[in-house]
């Protein structure tokens, strides 16, 4: 066992991840025969590494056989009931993920069923440096057709997804005015970006606003180690535009790198704040030495807020509900969407073969090994933080005052009350039993740290 932990301090810095399901291909496990000599070299080292780490191991069944399992079956036999956050991945699924560099389309797209009761397909966001960007694809642009064949069709016959996960496509997009857009894409590798939008709202943008409030914006969809200069740069541009109220939208950030996720708190506490635990992580009974804490450390750039606002929705979770939860004891967090995904834990991630590359390992292991309490002693969030204001996403707006969650905090920040909800279209509304849900939203949603 000595040797798993040597070889994980040699290969890891601490760090939270996430990973959003591109138009990549995408696994979570490796496959191969399921009893040949590699394979229970594995499941060996699967079976020690769950028996010291796992944050449940006393829990664990005692005695699990490794024959007539692949790799992913039996990692999975492990855990027990509650757990539904641990998992594994191939080692080109986990080197893309560190890297940020992916081969797509660039699609994020999602349909406002809640509430809105809206079965259309719509872009949620676009990366940066994506073919859909640019082609000038943007949030609020509903796709209608996918090679001639329209996406209501496609979906009814369980056909959307081989559709759009074809190397090269035609697509036909709707825009929020009425236009219509053909487009001939092929999926290529690009750099992803951290930061989706940045801005800062006046009462040029929303009248309510009094004339000397600077209202900043960032929708911030993973805390990735390699983009943080990214999420700094930006929140250094909200201090020298000298904000006074700022919206930290989370809505689809499922995770992300602990140092980048304690340097972004350090940048948004107050100063009392200053030299103080952010969040702690605590492991199981027989790792407690493995205990420890990460402060907050303001500087120059630091914004002097006494308050925040956090947009949420269900792909909110792990370092993203840290924010909140960790940043809460010492300042307002005013939460405005939909209830986050709840992971108020998170990983150690064990590479296999240990003696090699990174760049070459097959399998990445990450294993629940201890919940993220904050300075109260509190994580508990298994099932998702409640927002204050409860709202549903707005899909039909690009990020912009007009776009739902945005506006109910601007109004807030203006008013010191939360708006209505907005009207839903008779029209938009379908039965759930005329039609299926599909998302390209939902993927790996948790934080992992490199011991």
């Amino acid at each position: 066992m000595k040797n798993i932990m040597k070889s994980a301090a040699f290969a890891l810095a601490a760090v939270f991840a996430v990973l959003s399901i591109s138009m990549s291909s995408c696994s979570k496990s490796g496959s191969g025969s399921k009893d040949d000599a590699d394979s229970l070299q594995v499941k060996s080292f699967v079976d020690q590494m769950m028996r010291q780490f796992y944050y449940w191991a006393d829990q664990m069944p005692s005695s699990v056989s490794q024959r007539g399992k692949s790799v992913d079956e039996y990692f999975n036999s492990l855990l027990v009931k509650k757990d539904r956050w641990s998992w594994m991945m191939n080692g080109q699924t986990y080197n893309s993920m560190e890297t940020g560099i992916s081969t797509s389309y660039g699609f994020h797209i999602s349909q406002p069923i809640d509430y809105f009761k809206d079965y259309d397909v719509y872009i949620t966001y676009v990366d940066k440096n994506s073919p859909l960007a640019k082609a000038g694809i943007t949030r609020g642009c509903q796709l209608t057709h996918m090679n001639g064949k329209d996406v209501e069709s496609l979906i009814k016959s369980d056909q959307f997804y081989d559709e759009i996960y074809k190397t090269s496509n035609s697509f036909t997009f709707k825009k929020p005015g009425g236009e219509v857009v053909d487009l001939n894409l092929t999926q290529t590798s690009f750099q992803s970006n951290s930061v989706a939008m940045s801005k800062v709202f006046t009462a040029a943008d929303f009248d309510k606003l009094p004339e000397s409030a600077k209202v900043g914006y960032i929708l911030y969809t993973t805390f990735n180690s390699n983009m943080k200069n990214e999420v700094v740069s930006s929140l250094q541009q909200m201090k020298t535009a000298g904000v006074t109220d700022f919206i930290l939208d989370l809505r689809y950030n499922g995770g992300g790198d602990l140092d980048v996720c304690t340097d972004i708190a350090s940048l948004l506490a107050p100063p009392s704040a200053d030299g103080k635990v952010f969040v702690t992580l605590e492991h199981n009974l027989a790792n407690r030495k493995e205990d420890k804490s990460y402060t907050i450390n303001r500087s120059a750039n630091s914004l002097d807020l006494s308050r925040l606002f956090v947009i949420t929705g269900s792909g909110t979770a792990s370092a993203s509900e840290s924010i909140i939860n960790c940043l809460s004891p010492y300042m307002e967090v005013h939460t405005v969407g939909s209830q986050t995904y709840g992971k108020p834990n998170g990983m150690y991630v064990f590479l296999y073969p240990q003696k090699v590359a990174e760049k070459y390992v097959d399998y990445a292991f990450l294993p629940i090994c201890f919940y993220c309490v904050n300075s109260n002693g509190k994580a508990e969030y298994d099932n998702g933080i409640v927002p204050q204001n409860k709202r549903y996403d707005d899909l039909y707006h690009d990020f912009s005052s007009e776009e739902d969650l945005i506006y109910a905090c601007l109004h807030y920040i203006a008013t010191g009350s939360y708006p209505g909800l907005p009207a839903v279209s008779v029209t938009k509304s379908v039965p759930s039993r005329f039609a299926k849900k599909v998302s390209l939203e939902e993927g790996f949603k948790g934080a992992y740290v490199r011991k």
